[in-house]
């Protein structure tokens, strides 16, 4: 999951349209086409090159995060985990400077679209495959709790209110990283005027500690709101924080 958000578009778009330094990338295409133990990742090669072993890919967000795996296999266990791996990488995202942008379908969890190995006009490109048309059936769960359009879309939804009205995700900001002691735990921090956060991501598929202290105050939790240490914090497999503070409140 880490190499999906630091090399594969970091800051731009989570999704399989691989166009960054794929060679740095190809190691884990087999984790994310689903061969090898423990792979859970559905996507597809694109400009695939035997002899060279050059390669992109393609699939959605969601399903290379495992969720079309978990969903057919009706593993509620996995099905949770796939759906906290997808809203921890868009958190990521939406944590950067710039314009964020959602790829069409990511909002509800979207799966891979496979009509197009049907239709000769679209078969030979594999691009195809995240770029499916938009599920509106599904988009009628994002008011079913139990489902998980309804816990991606209510996630990424609190994150973008949330960035969309402080300061601190503008381009201005100072951003820098923070070590955190341990390779598969990423700690970022944006600061601008009054307003501070840390954003903590665990790539890992087990809970980590970020090995980190910040000793300025007590911060928010802004996906539960409620009041944090950034020190020595715990993190779940596979998920994050955001870990907002106000200089003046």
């Amino acid at each position: 999951m880490r190499i999906i958000s630091e090399i594969v578009c970091p800051g731009v778009i989570l999704l399989g349209e691989v166009v960054m330094e794929p060679s740095r990338v190809v190691p884990y295409f087999g984790y994310l086409t689903g061969h090898g133990a423990g792979a859970v990742g559905r996507g597809e090669l694109y400009n695939s090159n035997p002899a060279s072993g050059d390669a992109r890919l393609c699939g959605t967000t969601a399903s290379l995060c495992g969720l079309e795996k978990a969903l057919y296999e009706q593993d509620a266990r996995a099905i949770a985990q796939a759906v906290q791996y997808d809203i921890m990488l868009h958190a990521y995202m939406l944590v950067q400077s710039g314009i964020p942008v959602l790829y069409s379908g990511d909002e509800i969890g979207q799966i891979n679209d496979y009509s197009y190995h049907e239709n000769p006009d679209k078969c030979e490109d594999s691009r195809y495959l995240h770029r499916g048309t938009f599920r509106w059936d599904l988009e009628a769960n994002i008011t079913n709790p139990e489902t998980s359009q309804y816990q991606i879309f209510k996630a990424l939804q609190k994150l973008e209110t949330f960035r969309s009205s402080h300061k601190v995700f503008g381009t201005e900001a100072d951003t820098r990283t923070i070590d955190t002691f341990d390779d598969s735990v990423l700690a970022l921090v944006r600061r601008l005027d009054n307003e501070k956060l840390v954003a903590l991501f665990n790539f890992s598929d087990c809970d980590k500690i970020a090995w980190i202290r910040e000793d300025d105050g007590v911060f928010t939790d802004v996906m539960t709101g409620a009041p944090m240490e950034a020190k020595d914090v715990r993190i779940p497999a596979g998920s994050f924080y955001w870990l907002y503070r106000d200089e003046k409140l």
